[in-house]
């Protein structure tokens, strides 16, 4: 028994592929609503169009805090510094280059464990329940 041929128009196709890939790109955006993402996408917009950016743009283009620029800036002034954070001091306003901060950020640097960072403040490690006792039990 021969197969059915049905003939579709092509037109038919072509919505029916259009409206598929409309509800699954709608599911996706609506799964993925996040008006902080959009904050944040919004500001870096911001910062990608201009040349010169401010400390806190520094800081939230980088994904660093204000403390770490800081350092990065007092690192800078150091005459023994061999990758000096380029800056401009405009008498006490310091701006950064956008092109020559992504510029430096990419340069190899050579990794030294010791200076590896984190995150955060390091927190002691607690004393298992069962330590303190076996501690307290050999006292005597």
């Amino acid at each position: 028994m021969p197969g059915i041929e049905i003939e579709i128009p092509r037109e038919a196709i072509e919505q029916i592929a259009r409206e598929v890939l409309e509800s699954m790109v709608g599911n996706a955006a609506a799964n993925v609503h996040d008006e902080e993402a959009e904050r944040i996408e919004r500001t870096l917009q911001r910062i990608m169009a201009k040349q010169f950016i401010t400390i806190p743009e520094f800081a939230l283009l980088f994904n660093c805090s204000r403390g770490h620029v800081d350092k990065l800036l007092d690192q800078a002034q150091q005459p023994n510094c061999k990758y000096p954070l380029p800056y401009v001091d405009l008498n006490g306003l310091i701006q950064f280059d956008r092109l020559e901060v992504l510029e430096w950020a990419r340069l190899r640097k050579p990794f030294d464990r010791k200076r590896r960072k984190t995150g955060g403040k390091k927190k002691p490690y607690p004393v298992a329940v069962n330590q303190e006792k076996k501690v307290a039990a050999s006292r005597f």
